[in-house]
């Protein structure tokens, strides 16, 4: 178990159904778009629930979490801010993750087209910088 979850109750037997339930919390909080990613998304047994969150940019992510801990009957909840998070991330939590709430499906479409776009439009670069990493760690393993 991951440690940061030590102390908490393990997450309610009726997980997924309790995530059907989020739908009206995310429209009266003015979500825009909401994503469930990690196991959980994965149909598989989780510790924690990870959401992603797309919000007006003048509403914090963290003002959420006490509304989201009562409606999923648990603590064991990580949210990522999609208007913060990095491209990379963005393009994870859109390609194995799944959308649970779109307040406008045309908004979630341009949110997830410009993420691909951007998401590959770095992909040379990006790699570029993996292989001079990987070289350096190389180099670095060999003088130690």
């Amino acid at each position: 178990m991951n440690k940061k979850w030590y102390r908490t109750k393990p997450l309610p037997s009726d997980i997924a159904s309790r995530l059907d339930q989020l739908s009206s919390l995310f429209e009266a909080e003015g979500v825009l778009v909401a994503y469930i990613f990690g196991s959980l998304a994965q149909q598989r047994e989780g510790n924690d629930v990870d959401l992603a969150l797309l919000l007006p940019l003048d509403q914090p992510v963290y003002l959420l979490r006490e509304k989201l801990s009562a409606v999923l009957g648990t603590e064991r909840i990580d949210i990522v801010d999609l208007s913060r998070a990095n491209n990379v991330l963005r393009f994870e939590i859109i390609s194995t993750g799944r959308c649970l709430f779109a307040a406008n499906d045309e908004l979630r479409l341009d949110f997830e087209l410009e993420t691909v776009r951007i998401y590959h439009d770095r992909e040379v670069p990006r790699r570029r910088q993996e292989a001079v990493l990987r070289e350096r760690v190389a180099w670095l393993s060999n003088e130690i």
